[in-house]
């Protein structure tokens, strides 16, 4: 039976490491999920994502599993570090985890790089180069290529990257928002129009309990607790590295009336109810990330709650809410994007 080219893929980038039994292993993820294939080595890894979905995998896997945005504060002294970065990583993202792997290496460990030629593979392995002092192919599945590079030295000839960006925004409700981002959250260099578009919507009661589905670094619910200055907002995302800047945002604007939480936002806490559920849902998870959203909000809201969500395409969403909820319509259209509402009837 012939394995299929990704699978060839994976077992082509643990086999270059030549692991042996015991070997302390950090695993970065391939696209970021955990190395299934580490476990048939016998080498002991630690899984670390900043996803907790990824994590959640890992675990099922009996693989230790760590929640993080820092894998060089989880674990130190390892081996060999395997990275495959996501298709759509952002390059400083990938880079400051190429710096992170060099913390956690070992001395005479090795950073495992696995990518394609027409996804970044090449500027990958220049700054993979520019911090150890070397680099070279080892492997090549299918389009895959694997290259590593060995810690010779205590500190990287390159200074760590410092993907932070700063911004004021000073024309939304509630105004002004100092605002910090990473690399590698959603719209890091500023309010994108469909967030901006969502908000110019909502309609936050002073005493809403609000939701943020999916927060990125807070926009939404920075707003949303502003405004509702007798209720709360509730920001939540399934990656540490948004809840971060979230969190760090609602600081640096003494908001104290919201929290942010690390959840698999597919699942809601029917013990909570909200009155108003807001969202700009990641388009690239197409349904898997909707439906869960659309049912989670029905179950979620109070009665008279409602849901509030701003798409590209909204024919799919709309159909599903007004299978949910009875009832669902466009609210507003701008710049392509769309937001859609929906209530609980009383």
């Amino acid at each position: 039976m012939i394995k299929p080219k990704d699978t060839q893929a994976r077992e082509a980038f643990v086999a270059a490491a030549d692991l042996q039994a015991g070997t302390q292993v950090l695993d970065l993820g391939w696209e970021g999920e955990c190395l299934e294939y580490l476990r048939e080595t016998g080498a002991l890894a630690t899984f670390v994502g900043e996803d907790i979905r990824a994590v959640q995998k890992a675990e099922a896997l009996r693989i230790n599993g760590v929640l993080s945005e820092m894998p060089a504060e989880v674990i130190s002294g390892v081996r060999v570090v395997f990275y495959k970065p996501a298709q759509r990583s952002a390059k400083g993202q990938v880079f400051e985890w190429i710096d992170q792997g060099f913390r956690a290496l070992e001395m005479g460990g090795a950073l495992y790089l696995a990518g394609q030629r027409n996804r970044g593979i090449k500027s990958y392995v220049a700054y993979l180069h520019a911090v150890f002092g070397n680099s070279k192919r080892v492997g090549r599945a299918g389009r895959v290529e694997i290259y590593n590079a060995t810690k010779k030295q205590n500190d990287p000839l390159q200074a760590p990257v410092d993907n932070r960006m700063t911004f004021e925004l000073c024309d939304l409700p509630g105004s002004p928002y100092s605002v910090e981002t990473r690399a590698g959250v959603f719209s890091r260099d500023g309010l994108d129009n469909g967030t901006r578009l969502l908000i110019n919507c909502m309609e936050v009661r002073p005493t809403d309990r609000v939701l943020d589905w999916g927060c990125g670094w807070g926009a939404l619910g920075m707003v949303a607790a502003r405004l509702s200055a007798k209720g709360n907002a509730t920001l939540v995302d399934s990656n540490i590295r948004a809840i971060s800047c979230a969190k760090g945002n609602l600081r640096r604007n003494r908001i104290c009336n919201a929290v942010t939480r690390v959840v698999d936002a597919r699942f809601f806490d029917l013990r909570e109810k909200f009155d108003l559920i807001v969202s700009n849902p990641p388009f690239h998870d197409g349904n898997a990330a909707a439906h869960p959203l659309i049912e989670g909000a029905f179950r979620a809201l109070r009665p008279g709650g409602r849901l509030m969500l701003v798409v590209m395409r909204p024919e799919a969403y709309l159909k599903h809410i007004r299978r949910i909820f009875g009832k669902g319509n466009i609210i507003a259209q701008k710049n392509g994007y769309v937001v859609l509402h929906a209530h609980i009837g009383n």
